[in-house]
């Protein structure tokens, strides 16, 4: 089968960044399968996914392409900026943050090439799996630290009110620290669950894009995932906190304790089907029956599901 010259174009591009960038892509993949990077596991699905949804839709995107050497190029050098920017001032920071930069040099050569070879009509049809490749990129520390505040806090939150509601007697010490019968529980970092946050996210917004139209609809399926992500997360620490006071204080060091994070994900993918299901409907009636799921949604973040600590 003949290759169209500009999709070899694109390829060789694509594959000369890669080869170029060999180095720091590498560091990626082992810093993604380290498993104390519980918020770079999902970095290893991204391309797949968003390769998987360009591929979907290739009749809508390549429908129209046409070279565009302006905006292209202005992305490339974009791209070029941030390489140089990784090579400098990446050196002096930690390994997440310079590898953000590297990264994201990548991605942003990647989409120059593609609106380079395939124009900016296809560039926006496609802008959607695109920008998904940012899931490619390590979350910088900054942000990372800073929705792992807000998900520890309401997480905390959130348990303290189980508790109290199942009669167990709680007396809350501090923010993060409750005192139980013969027992201290302490609401760590690490309850914020990070990872699961993040499948919970690309799950809303995959299931947004393939089974919605309305960009509206699409938000607020994103933005009903916070808070039932900071309630699943509540519920599996107040679950094992009632279960230690009342059952065994041996299950906080038990297999369900390390693993028991698998069972409360589902649990939120199940909560957030309904409000899927109601968007669903509610955009049918709009458009006559006319909207409807574009592909049926598989969990393909199921890998990347938290394994549970506090």
């Amino acid at each position: 089968m003949k290759i169209a010259p500009r999709n070899l174009l694109f390829t060789l591009f694509a594959l000369s960044v890669s080869v170029i960038l060999a180095g720091p892509l590498r560091a990626l993949l082992n810093y993604a399968l380290d498993t104390e990077n519980k918020h770079a596991s999902q970095i290893v699905l991204i391309p797949f996914i968003s390769a998987a949804l360009i591929y979907i839709n290739r009749k809508n995107i390549f429908r129209d392409v046409h070279y565009s050497p302006a905006p292209g190029l202005l992305v490339l050098i974009l791209g070029a900026g941030l390489l140089l920017a990784g090579y400098t001032v990446g050196a002096g920071l930690e390994e997440g943050d310079r590898l953000a930069l590297m990264t994201s040099s990548a991605v942003v050569f990647w989409l120059g090439a593609f609106l380079l070879f395939y124009g900016t009509t296809a560039f926006k049809t496609a802008i959607f799996p695109l920008l998904f490749m940012g899931f490619f990129i390590p979350i910088p520390s900054v942000v990372l630290n800073g929705v792992i505040a807000v998900l520890q806090r309401g997480s905390a939150e959130m348990s303290l009110v189980l508790l109290k509601l199942s009669g167990t007697p709680v007396l809350r010490e501090s923010v993060y620290l409750f005192r139980l019968p013969d027992l201290v529980i302490e609401v760590a970092p690490e309850c914020s669950v990070i990872r699961s946050g993040i499948s919970m996210l690309i799950s809303s917004l995959l299931a947004g894009h393939l089974f919605l139209r309305s960009t509206v609809r699409r938000g607020v399926l994103v933005a009903v995932a916070v808070p039932i992500l900071i309630f699943k997360n509540a519920l599996r620490i107040g679950t094992l906190a009632y279960l230690a006071v009342h059952v065994d204080q041996r299950i906080l060091t038990s297999a369900l304790h390390r693993e028991g994070g698998i069972p409360f994900f589902v649990l939120g993918l199940l909560l957030l089907y309904p409000v899927l299901a109601v968007l669903i409907k509610s955009e049918n009636k709009k458009t006559g029956g006319q909207a409807g799921p574009i592909v049926k949604l598989r969990p393909v973040t199921a890998q990347n599901i938290d394994s549970g600590h506090f």
